[in-house]
């Protein structure tokens, strides 16, 4: 009986004495309960069947169900079990001994005296199918696979799991058998030896390999190694020609000449895998240099077009979920607990950026120069302006201020550098490599006890040099303090005085509207419960079509097109005002079509119907006064 206590086991053993996976459960549990009741005195483990055997057969089939290991059929004559893993642990335990059965062909159903059922078979044509499966393994045992070998040379068992250490194993075993008789061994080594000029010393050694430790063999082949795959390939050639020229096979030959077909299959499937491996690594080499080459800083969609120097795409060497295992790897798994790692990651509003640690600082250095003279171009235009206008500013007279200043263009001209001054990462690298053993400059330092230098610093920009030089482009007149207090006095008196005139123009406008007729308001009110849905106000019935006609990405960009689009209808409204003598149904449609036609630049945006909407339902909103002219 079964040498363990547990269900499968007594299920397995009973299957195989009565030689097939198909147990009667009724006929099951009474052969169970006499056999622990005959043997329980003698091995006290059996006794937990003696009682309740059929409760508990059940309660233990039903986990057994669970875990796909047997199934339970009822048929006419009471339920039956059938075991999924009959055959396989019959296969399992044909390849245990490959040794007792090194002169005898791969295991098939006729040596092992079964039939398995068509739909628990895979057949496999070694010679076109085994490369495809050695690709893409199948992960479970079931279906069983079945090896058919080329020119009619029999067939093999095996199971998904025993593809390919197993089978190699076995395979190399006949080999050594092969080896060993009929003084093949001198007849292969002489018949190589020109094939593997110069490598006779390796030639001998192999030999020897496979005659003392044939699995051993494994290993060089699975490295993929020049010298063994030519080996294995000058071999399996040999060895096939002098079988396949035989009328009749031995059994030992017929063994020998299918280990040989698998041989040379498995060895090709190795190389070509070994092959692949170099080039992913050689690929992720050019990655790692493309890193180290300006800008220093990358998004994923400029990964994605990193070339080697041949100019072939590495996303073709190596595949997108291999790339980010890589990159995973190596931005999560510093070399030492005191290190980050070697790849860092930032993000700006846009974008993920990714940085190589030892760039990082030279990342810096290459910003602040680029930014520099963009800052300097922003606050001089900014200056001038203001000076201009004989205005100023706190950032012409304050460092504080100033500094603000520089940081405002910093983060709207330079986001990147302006992501990196706010990671803390960039401290712990720059101690880093200043603490290492090459360290680095002391002008080329970005902190001070801790602490940020300041931005006027880092971007080499002075505060008054910068304010000299724009003085300087301004006429000389503004640098002459009498003139330029005259100018500037006039100056005020005119702005005084357009003030004025536009206050008086603005009373003027909102005493018009003020006075419209009361059927204008009454026909916009009108025309507001008619257009506005259920369940919305005006204001969020104009937000959700300005949604729909102002698809920019940016919101401020976006703003500011709503902005203008309302700039230019309320534009038109006055202009429309002073020549509005009659009202009736159509008049807000009129001024709708009206204004729509005559700014140029709403003919621009997509979606005109809603944009058409928007437009009346705006100029009911000024009309019934909810928003101002």
């Amino acid at each position: 009986m079964a040498q363990g206590t547990d269900l499968y086991s007594i299920l397995y053993s009973y299957a195989r004495r009565n030689g097939s996976p198909r147990i009667g459960v009724e006929d099951f549990i009474g052969f169970l309960r006499k056999y622990a009741l005959r043997v329980c005195e003698d091995r006290p483990e059996w006794a937990k069947w003696a009682e309740d055997t059929g409760p508990r057969v059940w309660r233990d089939l039903n986990q057994l169900q669970e875990d796909g290991k047997v199934l339970v059929m009822g048929e006419e004559d009471g339920q039956q079990l059938f075991l999924c893993f009959y055959y396989a642990e019959q296969i399992k335990a044909a390849y245990k001994n490959p040794d007792n059965d090194a002169d005898m062909p791969f295991p098939d159903e006729v040596f092992l005296d079964i039939t398995i059922p068509g739909e628990q078979i895979k057949p496999l044509d070694v010679s076109t199918d085994l490369d495809a499966f050695l690709k893409e393994p199948q992960k479970t045992i079931l279906p069983i696979i079945k090896l058919v070998f080329p020119d009619n040379r029999g067939e093999a068992l095996a199971l998904a799991p025993m593809i390919p250490v197993k089978i190699l194993e076995v395979s190399l075993i006949k080999v050594r058998n092969y080896l060993l008789k009929h003084g093949n061994r001198e007849f292969v080594q002489h018949k190589l030896a020109p094939q593997l000029a110069g490598k006779e010393e390796y030639l001998r050694e192999l030999m020897d390999k496979i005659i003392i430790h044939p699995s051993d063999c494994i290993k060089d082949m699975g490295e993929g190694r020049e010298v063994a795959f030519y080996f294995w390939a000058y071999f399996c050639s040999l060895v096939r020609h002098d079988l396949n020229s035989k009328n009749e096979l031995l059994a030992e030959e017929q063994g020998t000449l299918q280990a040989v077909y698998l041989i040379e299959v498995c060895s090709g499937f190795f190389k070509a895998q070994a092959v692949r491996a170099r080039e992913i690594e050689l690929a992720f080499r050019n990655f790692e240099l493309a890193l180290e080459k300006p800008p220093y800083y990358f998004s994923r969609a400029a990964i994605a077009k990193f070339k080697d120097n041949k100019g072939v795409l590495l996303l073709g060497r190596y595949t997108q979920d291999g790339l980010d295992a890589y990159i995973k790897k190596r931005i999560t798994e510093p070399p030492s607990a005191a290190e980050l790692p070697e790849l860092l990651y930032f993000r700006t509003d846009d974008a993920v950026w990714l940085v190589k640690k030892s760039r990082l600082m030279a990342l810096c250095a290459r910003l602040f120069v680029e930014t520099r003279p963009v800052v300097i171009k922003a606050i001089s235009r900014r200056w001038k302006k203001l000076l201009l206008n004989f205005g100023r500013e706190p950032a012409m007279e304050e460092d504080r201020e100033f500094e603000n200043l520089i940081l405002h263009y910093v983060e709207k001209y330079a986001p990147v550098l302006a992501a990196l001054l706010k990671d803390h990462r960039l401290y712990l690298v720059h101690e880093e490599i200043r603490g290492g053993d090459k360290g680095f400059p002391e002008a080329s330092r970005l902190f001070n006890r801790n602490e940020l230098l300041p931005l006027r610093v880092l971007l080499l920009v002075k505060r008054k040099e910068l304010l000299s030089d724009v003085r300087l482009l301004l006429p000389f007149w503004y640098t002459v303090p009498i003139i330029s207090n005259i100018i500037a006095f006039f100056q005020n008196l005119g702005k005084k005085k357009r003030k004025r005139a536009r206050d008086e123009d603005g009373e003027s406008e909102r005493s018009q509207i003020d006075g419209l007729k009361k059927e204008l308001r009454d026909s916009a009110r009108e025309a507001e419960s008619r257009l506005v849905p259920a369940g919305y106000s005006l204001d969020t019935y104009l937000y959700e079509l300005s949604q729909r006609w102002g698809k920019l990405l940016n919101k401020q960009s976006k703003d500011n097109l709503v902005e203008d689009v309302n700039s230019l209808v309320r534009d038109g409204l006055r202009h429309l005002l002073r020549f509005q003598k009659e009202v009736n149904r159509d008049t807000i449609d009129r001024m709708t079509g009206t204004i729509m036609d005559n700014s140029t630049g709403l003919h621009k945006i997509n979606e005109q119907n809603y944009l058409f909407l928007y437009v009346k339902l705006y100029l009911v909103k000024l009309l019934t006064g909810k928003a101002v002219f």
